[in-house]
């Protein structure tokens, strides 16, 4: 193989790269040199502990929707859900999506009542 000035250039930024990523136990601080100061100080205000608290408040959960949109789509909605096959799921779509679409009107008006 011969060595074009791209590959030298290559090589060399592998051979830069890898010598900086493994050379790290000289650059380092040691093991046990480690200063707690910021710790300390910021311990050392004078304040008493308290509890912890949230960071935020929890959202109360919304209370249910007056309308109900279960009935929209529903049949197609079951075939989708439902554990059959893919090739049993195909043709069954070809058959609920047009009666969903044609009793849309009804669904939409039983999502007021249901």
């Amino acid at each position: 193989m011969t060595l074009n000035r791209g590959n030298g250039r290559r090589t060399l930024l592998i051979a830069v790269v890898v010598l900086l990523t493994t050379a790290g136990a000289g650059y380092g601080l040691p093991a046990g040199d480690v200063h707690s100061g910021a710790i300390a100080v910021a311990q050392a205000a004078g304040t008493a502990p308290r509890p912890l608290e949230p960071r935020y408040q929890p959202v109360q959960e919304e209370p249910p929707g007056w309308y109900n949109a279960s009935y929209m789509f529903g049949m197609t909605r079951s075939v989708a859900q439902s554990t059959l096959s893919i090739g049993v799921k195909a043709p069954l779509f070809l058959l609920t999506v047009p009666c969903d679409i044609v009793l849309l009107p009804f669904a939409a008006i039983g999502g007021l009542f249901g």
